[in-house]
């Protein structure tokens, strides 16, 4: 039966428990626990029928392992071109996409979940430590590594030339064309990410407390270079050589805020430099305060707390002189920022909507009516899996349900696209279903849905004389944005562009400033600080646009808006 939306109301329990049932003729043999006070509960659910989201029909439908008290893992299949893979009874499968018909078939005791896929090519790894190379088209294979038998809880990756096998015995590089052991690290037993010519590996490790940790191991010889101190979770960024880490050690009652991450030395292992985010409020106790969750995008640094607030910071903002933006909700913040948008559950749990980043407006997606169970997005569309067995494909930027499916489970695999199917892994079958075509577009930070820039029909003086405004100005979000390069110029200030920062170098007079797309403050280059800007700069048709009230500001001039004539007034006399 289905959970649907419920609206708790005080007169609904109240009226429960002052109705008393009727007497008469067949009475005395039916009993209603309206007869009793406060015996009766109505939810108030929304009826079914107000939901008028279209069903969709499986193109087709494979049976996957079921689910068991001992193992609820639910292996993302694998897809090379008009294929699909995936181990079932331990036996290798390649299906058609297209049809879900069996193509091909291999081994037996294969371990569940070991998959992967590399230039058509495919990898597993049997119960007993063998790992096996197979064409992915013929299902040709050879074995090409044979673990120790001692060993225990293997797992493998391959990258480039190399096998890297992960056990209880360390992390194994194994030649793929030879298959012989290269090196072998006892210090860690995970599969490693590689980061330069380094290796780096997570590890959680049990003392007084229990740490995670990262080791950087040298990628020819197996080596390790370093172990990174105290406990950390998070890799977050990797920029150049620095390394951005979440600092996970535990709060205590002198702990000043959310979230501190620490930059490391991707050569040393040395913590470089500390940046921290949303200070604890006071009078709480600190121990009792934490970021409930954490994203890096770009340069942007999105904070979520536990009353529903998100900080959003630039990273290299000074937080001294740049002020957090805060967005305020009732709901969650559980995904995002994706396609403009920070995803939030409802505050009931039912169903989900989006805040724009850029207005902070709302976009509510359509029929969701149970609690969520796994939300994707990918590409233009959002994918829901709710607890009463309901799917649904939405576009992410319109909320628009475009179709949903009754399916009997409560948990799901990743939802996969591949090519024009959508592929719903729920426990223990495995659905296909057309993808619209909207739902296969590319999705953009800056497209349909985000917000919107709107050229605007402006005028311009300077010092008195009517100029042209080329390109145009815009508007968003009832601010008027000008084009920088062009305003400077007419003024006589000069630029410059550094394409590996992508910053903007403005110098006029005695001032001299850079400028970032997409971060919200000017930086002095003389190092004296930051100005902070009402809306950061954005990039429009290879022009940059700043907004018209902070200009005047940062280049020490006047600059006006006179809505009456819609000119943009510049004096640069004092």
């Amino acid at each position: 039966m289905k959970m649907k939306t419920w609206k708790h109301t005080a007169l609904s329990l109240v009226a429960a428990g002052l109705i008393v049932s009727g007497t008469g003729l067949g009475q005395a043999e039916s009993a209603s626990a309206q007869s009793n006070p406060n015996a009766s509960y109505d939810a108030q659910a929304t009826p079914s029928a107000w939901n008028k989201v279209p069903y969709a029909k499986p193109v087709w439908t494979a049976d996957l392992d079921k689910l068991t008290m001992d193992n609820s893992y639910q292996p993302p299949v694998v897809t090379i071109g008009g294929a699909f893979y995936l181990i079932k009874g331990g036996v290798l499968q390649a299906r058609s996409l297209d049809t879900g018909k069996l193509l091909w078939s291999f081994g037996s005791k294969l371990q569940a979940g070991s998959i992967q896929a590399l230039d058509n090519r495919l990898y597993i790894s049997g119960q007993d430590g063998a790992v096996y190379q197979l064409d992915a088209k013929k299902g040709t294979s050879k074995r090409i590594y044979q673990a120790n038998k001692k060993s225990a809880f293997g797992q493998f990756k391959v990258e480039g030339n190399t096998l890297y096998y992960a056990s209880s015995l360390g992390l194994a590089a194994v030649n793929l064309a030879s298959g012989q052991e290269k090196w072998r690290n006892t210090d860690v037993n995970g599969i490693p990410m590689k980061v330069g010519n380094k290796l780096l590996v997570h590890a959680m490790e049990s003392g007084a407390i229990t740490v995670t940790t990262t080791y950087a191991i040298d990628e020819a010889n197996g080596k390790t270079f370093w172990r990174l101190p105290g406990s950390h979770s998070n890799l977050l960024k990797i920029e150049g050589e620095k390394l951005y880490f979440v600092n996970d050690w535990p709060k205590s009652d002198t702990t000043k805020f959310l979230v501190d991450l620490d930059i490391v030395d991707l050569n040393s292992g040395r913590v470089l430099e500390t940046k921290s985010f949303v200070p604890v409020k006071q009078g709480e106790d600190p121990m009792y305060q934490y970021a409930s969750n954490f994203a890096i995008d770009g340069n942007d640094v999105y904070v979520g707390t536990k009353d529903n607030e998100v900080f959003k910071y630039n990273l290299h903002a000074d937080p001294a002189a740049v002020k957090a933006e805060i967005f305020q909700d009732d709901g969650a913040w559980i995904a995002g920022p994706y396609n403009g948008k920070l995803i939030y559950k409802n505050r009931d749990n039912i169903g989900l909507h989006a805040r724009k980043l850029f207005d902070k407006s709302y976009v509510y997606f359509q029929g969701l009516d149970n609690p969520a169970s796994r939300v994707d997005l990918i590409g233009s569309g959002l994918y829901v899996g709710q607890t009463d067995g309901e799917i649904y494909a939405l576009n992410v930027a319109t909320g628009k349900a475009l179709f949903r499916y009754q399916t009997e489970a409560r948990s799901y695999a990743p939802f996969i696209v591949a090519g024009s199917k959508l592929l719903v892994q729920a426990e223990g079958k495995l659905y296909a279903f057309a993808l619209p075509a909207e739902l296969r577009k590319p999705v953009s930070s800056n497209g349909p849905g985000t917000g919107a820039f709107v050229k605007a029909q402006a005028n311009l003086t300077v010092n008195g004389k009517a100029k042209a405004f080329e390109p145009s100005m815009v508007t968003a979000n009832n601010r008027m944005l000008v084009p920088l390069r062009f305003l400077v110029n007419e003024i006589g200030a000069k630029t410059g562009y550094n394409a590996q920062t992508k910053q903007v170098t403005v110098t006029y007079r005695d001032r001299s400033f850079t400028l970032t797309e997409g971060a919200a403050f000017a930086q002095a280059t003389d190092g004296s600080g930051q100005t902070p800007l009402t809306f950061a700069p954005v990039v429009l048709s290879g022009s940059l646009y700043v907004p018209v009230s902070d200009i005047g500001k940062l280049l020490g001039i006047q600059v006006a808006w006179n809505a009456g004539t819609r000119t943009v007034e510049v004096s640069t006399t004092s």
